[in-house]
């Protein structure tokens, strides 16, 4: 268990250096957009026409960061002062679905496909519900409102109304972590004629840094443990063992994305981390897409405030749109042979090591400096309530902590547990040193690391060496197989050929395996396997780096003796398996020499011919 902690830790600290460099940037650069694109303007565009509106709400929310429990209260306001309804759902859709800290995200943990994929689908999906909103979603005889807009506490009332929709209780979800309203009601934006560039970066880092943190920092961290139990969790071929279909992988993920909240930040590591388990991408696409802009709280405040229509249009633009996006995606990929896990995760490999560092320990530090002053949110405080009403223990944060605690002080002891199975053997180690060097099968107790650890050998288990001569399928089948990339949940990048059949063995020359001279000086092509057991389990342990290559090189040696003092012909015929016994007998001594642990049991020559011309 405890080395399962250790792997989920590991792969939280990965992700961390991979992300934390162009996170940093992409909450820098929101914070810009945020204190720079003035209100006025806004609702300017967002009433120029039913093409236009739509066309501009959707470019200009795209790169906003702001999710979906503070982009309601804004496009609530954009619509009182006369957007269109077209505008406010293409508002509403293209600003949670994606933004420029999920981007940069979005760069560092996937690769520049997917990254350019994921805003090019949500503008369109927001310019596609917005126009059949405009022209199918309200009645024709319906004028459009023009109400006054509403105020920094009529912002933040909405928001909170939203949250109690949204998780059932009376939580307010703090972006700022003070009752400053968010970057669209005007206190977030730089006053007319400006107070200075200096006061601008001041605002900026506040927004960036400290508002925009405050409002991700808890779903960040989710975002990245859950992505870190997943890679420690499921196997590498999870998806494709389980959920192989196209189709049914991306209804899937639209069925799980449609009731839940979650972010568009948060969501990106959980779909990088799915990707790498082979769900194939289009599928996390889909995700990424409805996840952000449809939960169940939003989907009531839509039916109240714009109706029933305008929800389905809204609805189903996102899931239409998300599906033909997500198939749209796994084409590029099958078109141009590329594998998403060998990608994945590799765009920061121009960024030195010690600046990876550095961004990881810095966003640390911000996430828990955040952490420290917001409160938890109101989704969580929702489920702790519910567990409590359910179980009849009420969970504080003294009680989690002695809970914690406890449970990690049992993890910690209860490492030292370990099983030896039959056919292997044990062997105990105190700060290095051999306390039990033969363990029977069964279960067995240690002290927990650093104290004491064990090494467990497979002692009866029979091992070989092949020594140049290799199973191979027909030429055509070998090359399609080493080119082929592995395929994920039932899509292959590159098309399958199924013309040649059959197997045969294929001798291949390698400079690293000579011809052999002969007592008579003529030269011999051999070929062989070595096969071998473990004898003793501590020499094996503890004397031995590489036991194949050990072995490899020491038959390789004993062999050339020998057929240095046999004819060639002898070999060919009667001396052959005089010369398998001679070389079986000299390895045996090479090992035992070298206190290898190793026993031979057989060595046999598969391939005995002259040399090609």
């Amino acid at each position: 268990m405890t080395e399962y902690l250790l792997q989920i830790l590991w792969a939280a600290w990965n992700i961390f250096k991979q992300a934390s460099v162009f996170l940093l940037f992409g909450f820098l650069i929101a914070g810009v957009l945020a204190v720079l694109v003035p209100e006025k303007l806004l609702a300017k565009l967002f009433r120029a026409g039913k093409f236009k509106s739509v066309l501009w709400a959707s470019t200009i929310g795209a790169p906003l960061p702001l999710c979906s429990c503070g982009v309601l209260p804004a496009a609530l306001g954009l619509h009182r002062q006369g957007a269109t309804p077209g505008a406010t759902v293409a508002f509403l859709i293209a600003t949670p679905e994606t933004g420029a800290d999920s981007v940069s995200l979005t760069y560092a943990l996937m690769d520049p496909i997917t990254t350019v994929a994921r805003p090019l689908a949500a503008v369109s999906t927001a310019i596609i519900a917005g126009i059949c909103t405009n022209f199918f979603g309200t009645p024709k005889t319906a004028k459009p409102r023009t109400e006054v807009p509403p105020s920094s506490g009529e912002a933040v009332s909405q928001a909170a109304h939203f949250h109690d929709l949204n998780s059932g209780d009376h939580h307010l979800h703090h972006h700022a972590g003070a009752p400053a309203p968010g970057p669209l009601t005007g206190q977030g934006l730089v006053a007319e004629g400006g107070a200075g560039v200096w006061h601008a970066v001041k605002r900026i880092h506040h927004y960036a840094f400290r508002q925009l943190l405050d409002d991700t920092g808890y779903w960040i961290v989710l975002g990245i443990v859950l992505s870190a139990v997943v890679a420690a969790t499921l196997p590498p071929a999870f998806f494709e063992r389980y959920l192989d279909n196209e189709l049914v992988s991306m209804l899937v993920m639209l069925l799980i994305g449609i009731p839940i909240y979650v972010c568009a930040t948060e969501a990106t590591p959980l779909a990088a981390a799915l990707v790498m388990k082979g769900l194939n991408p289009g599928a996390a696409l889909v995700f990424l897409l409805v996840g952000p802009a449809t939960n169940i709280g939003s989907m009531v405040l839509l039916l109240k405030f714009l109706g029933a229509r305008i929800m389905a249009i809204y609805l189903g633009s996102i899931t239409v749109v998300a599906l033909l996006a997500g198939f749209a995606l796994n084409w590029i990929y099958r078109a141009w042979g590329i594998d998403p896990r060998a990608i994945f995760g590799t765009t920061t490999a121009f960024l030195p090591e010690s600046v990876k560092v550095g961004a990881a320990l810095l966003l640390i530090a911000l996430l828990l400096a955040s952490m420290r002053r917001t409160l938890v949110p109101a989704e969580w405080i929702w489920l702790r309530d519910r567990f409590a009403a359910l179980s009849g223990l009420r969970l504080t944060t003294g009680r989690i902590a002695r809970a914690t605690a406890a449970l990690a002080a049992v993890l910690y002891v209860g490492s030292g547990v370990f099983t030896v199975q039959p056919g292997e053997v044990g062997v105990q180690l105190r700060f290095g040193k051999i306390i039990e060097p033969d363990l029977e099968p069964g279960l067995h107790y240690r002290l927990p690391w650093p104290f004491e650890a064990q090494r467990v050998i497979a002692k009866d288990r029979v091992q070989r060496v092949d020594f140049g001569l290799t199973g191979k399928k027909t030429q055509i089948m070998a090359a399609q197989s080493s080119a082929r990339p592995s395929t994920a949940a039932g899509w292959t990048p590159t098309p399958e050929i199924t013309t040649a059949t059959g197997s045969y063995f294929q001798k291949d020359a390698d400079p690293d395996e000579p011809y052999l001279l002969t007592g008579d000086g003529n030269l011999i092509d051999l070929r062989w396997a070595v096969q071998f057991r473990v004898r003793d389990a501590v020499a094996y342990t503890f004397n031995v780096a590489e036991s194949d290559r050990l072995v490899r090189g020491a038959s390789l040696a004993a062999l050339r003796g020998v057929v240095a003092r046999s004819g060639i012909d002898a070999i060919y015929t009667s001396e052959r398996s005089g010369v398998e016994r001679q070389v079986e007998v000299t390895l045996q001594r090479v090992l035992d020499g070298a206190r290898s642990g190793v026993e031979i049991l057989s060595f046999q020559l598969l391939y005995v011919h002259p040399p090609g011309e």
